[in-house]
C-alpha cells in the first residue's frame, strides 16, 4: 500500500513538473502569474473568466457561448466578467468546423481560470539572410490532409508580429501555398498540450521553395531579445543598358546608361513598439557617343515611421521624410542660346550665348514631409495586403537658386522657384500584391489635402512591379506620379531595369 501512494504522489510530481514545463515554452508569464497581473474587477454579480495567452497580442480570438447563444468574444490574456453559469468556449485557428470547444463554470465573485490543452504554433519565414520576408505557406494535418488555411511571414514596413497558431494536439504539415497533402516537398511537426512551439521556415528567393525548418530555441529568444529587436539589412543592385544604331544616311551612335541603388533598412521592433529608417540612394547616367556624361536618375532620400501597436491592427503613427538630390540639374543646348531669367523679386534680366544652364544646384530642392495620425491594416492576406494611415500631415520644399526653364515661341524663358510650406490632411495608402509566385507589385499612394481645392491637392505615387529571375536578378518596372507645390502639372516617371542584386 505505501509502495502505491509514493507511486501515485511520485505520478502528481512529475504531472506537475510537466505543466511548469509546458508553461515554460510560452514567450508570456505562466497562467497564474498573468492571473495575478490582470486589471480587470469582478463587478457585482459576477464573475470572471480568465483564458492565459502564450503569446503576446497575436492569437486569435475565441467566443463564448451559453445555451448556443453567443455571449461574447475575446483575446487571450484578458479577463472576461460574465453572469454565474456554464459557458461554452470555442478555441483555435482555421475554418469554424475545426475549431475545439470547452465547457467551463462561472461563479460569482471568483476569478476562473482556464488552463490550456491545446497547443501554439509559431512559424518566422525567414530569407538566406535570417531577415523576416512576407511569403506565405499553408498547414495541414498530417493524418487527414485538410488545411487549416495560410500563414505569413511579416512585412517589417509595417511593424507587424508574427501570427500565433493555436491547434489540437497532434502533427502537422506545412508546405508551399496550393501542394498537396501527398507532396514530398514539406516539413512535419509535432505540437504537444499546453505547450508553444516556435519554428523558423527557411525560404530560398531563388527556386521559390522552402529549405529549412528548424526550432527557435525559447532560452535563445529571452536571452537575445533586446539584440535582435533592431535588425538592418543593406542592397547594392544596378543596372546597364548598352545602345548601338547603324545609320546608313549618317555616322553611327552608341550609348551608354547605367545605374546604381543602395538600400538600407533598419528596424526596431518590440512588442509595443515598432520603428524603420529605409534609406535610399539612387544615382544614374547616361553617355552618348560625342556627347558629355549627363545625369539621367538622382535620388536620395531617408524615411522613417514610428508605430505605437494598441493591438495587432491598429495603432498611432509618426513619419517623417527627406528628399533631395545630390548633383546639380543643367539644361544642356545644341547650340548658344539667348536666355530671359525672371528672378524672385520680379527683376528681369537676359543670359546670352549659353550651350548650359545650370537649373538647381545640389541638394536643391529639399523636401520635408512629417505627418502625424492612425495607422491601420485593412487587408491582409495571401494575395493582396493593404494598409491605411490617416493624420494631419506637413511638407516643406526648400531650394535655392533654381529655376524652371518654358519655351515660349521659340524663346528659352526661366523663371525663379520660392521655397513653399503646406500643411493639411494626409492619407497614405500602402498595397503589396502577390500576382504570382515570382511576380510582386508594390504601391504606396501619398496625399496631402491643404484646402477643399483639389488643384491644391499635392501626391505621390510609387508603383513596382518586380519580376524574380533568379535569386539576384530581377526585372524591375517602375512607373511613378508626383504632383507638388512646384510642379504645375502632374509629372510621370517610368523606368524599366534588369537589376542585379547583392545583399548584406
Amino acid at each position: 500500500m505505501r509502495q502505491i501512494l509514493v507511486l501515485l504522489l511520485l505520478c502528481l510530481l512529475l504531472s506537475k513538473s510537466a505543466a511548469t514545463a509546458d508553461e515554460g515554452t510560452w514567450t508570456t508569464p505562466p497562467s497564474r502569474a498573468q492571473l495575478q497581473q490582470d486589471q480587470v474587477l469582478i463587478p457585482k454579480g459576477k464573475g470572471l473568466l480568465f483564458v492565459p495567452a502564450m503569446t503576446l497580442g497575436n492569437e486569435p480570438s475565441y467566443q463564448i457561448k451559453q445555451d448556443g447563444r453567443l455571449v461574447s468574444s475575446a483575446s487571450p490574456g484578458i479577463g472576461i466578467p460574465l453572469d454565474p453559469g456554464t459557458y461554452e468556449l470555442l478555441f483555435g485557428s482555421g475554418a469554424i468546423s475545426q475549431r475545439f470547444s470547452k465547457t467551463v463554470p462561472i461563479f460569482e465573485g471568483e476569478r476562473t481560470l482556464m488552463k490550456p490543452d491545446w497547443a501554439g504554433l509559431v512559424i518566422d519565414v525567414l530569407d538566406n539572410t535570417r531577415t523576416a520576408v512576407n511569403e506565405s505557406y499553408e498547414i495541414l494535418d498530417a493524418t487527414t490532409g485538410e488545411t487549416y488555411g495560410l500563414g505569413f511571414g511579416i512585412e517589417e514596413e509595417r511593424g507587424e508580429r508574427v501570427r500565433t497558431w493555436l491547434l489540437k494536439p497532434g502533427v502537422y504539415h506545412v508546405v508551399r501555398v496550393g501542394e498537396s497533402f501527398t507532396t514530398i516537398r514539406k516539413f512535419s511537426v509535432q505540437l504537444q498540450p499546453g505547450a508553444l512551439t516556435q519554428r523558423n521556415l527557411i525560404f530560398d528567393s531563388g527556386s521559390g521553395d522552402f529549405i529549412g525548418f528548424y526550432p527557435r530555441l525559447v532560452e535563445q529568444t529571452q536571452a537575445i531579445s533586446s539584440a535582435t529587436s533592431v535588425a538592418s539589412q543593406t542592397e547594392l543592385s544596378g543596372a546597364a543598358q548598352l545602345n548601338t544604331s547603324q545609320n546608313t544616311g549618317g555616322d553611327d551612335r552608341a550609348s551608354l546608361n547605367f545605374t546604381v541603388q543602395v538600400f538600407n533598412r533598419t528596424r526596431y521592433s518590440t512588442d509595443r513598439d515598432f520603428a524603420s529608417i529605409r534609406v535610399i540612394l539612387e544615382e544614374g547616367a547616361t553617355k552618348e557617343e560625342g556627347q558629355d556624361l549627363r545625369k539621367s536618375t538622382d535620388r536620395a532620400e531617408v524615411r522613417a515611421t514610428y508605430i505605437r501597436r494598441l493591438s495587432p491592427r491598429f495603432g498611432p503613427y509618426l513619419r517623417g521624410v527627406v528628399q533631395t538630390t545630390l548633383f546639380s540639374e543643367d539644361a544642356r543646348f545644341a547650340s548658344p542660346q539667348d536666355i530671359v531669367r525672371t528672378l524672385e523679386n520680379g527683376r528681369i534680366d537676359t543670359l546670352l550665348g549659353r550651350d548650359e544652364l545650370t537649373l538647381a544646384p545640389a541638394l536643391s530642392p529639399l523636401t520635408f514631409r512629417e505627418g502625424v495620425g492612425i495607422n491601420s491594416q485593412l487587408i491582409r492576406s495571401f494575395p493582396l495586403n493593404m494598409d491605411i494611415r490617416l493624420g494631419v500631415g506637413a511638407q516643406q520644399t526648400l531650394v535655392t537658386d533654381s529655376f524652371r526653364l518654358d519655351v515660349v515661341d521659340g524663346q528659352r524663358n526661366t523663371t525663379e522657384l520660392e521655397s513653399t510650406s503646406s500643411t493639411g490632411l494626409e492619407a497614405l495608402l500602402i498595397m503589396d500584391a502577390r500576382l504570382s509566385r515570382f511576380v510582386n507589385l508594390d504601391s504606396e499612394f501619398d496625399l496631402l489635402m491643404t484646402s477643399r481645392d483639389r488643384a491644391d491637392w499635392f501626391f505621390t505615387w510609387e508603383n513596382r512591379l518586380r519580376i524574380a529571375l533568379t535569386s539576384f536578378i530581377n526585372l524591375d518596372l517602375v512607373a511613378d506620379l508626383e504632383r507638388n507645390s512646384t510642379l504645375d502639372d502632374t509629372q510621370g516617371r517610368e523606368q524599366v531595369l534588369l537589376r542585379f542584386s547583392r545583399f548584406f
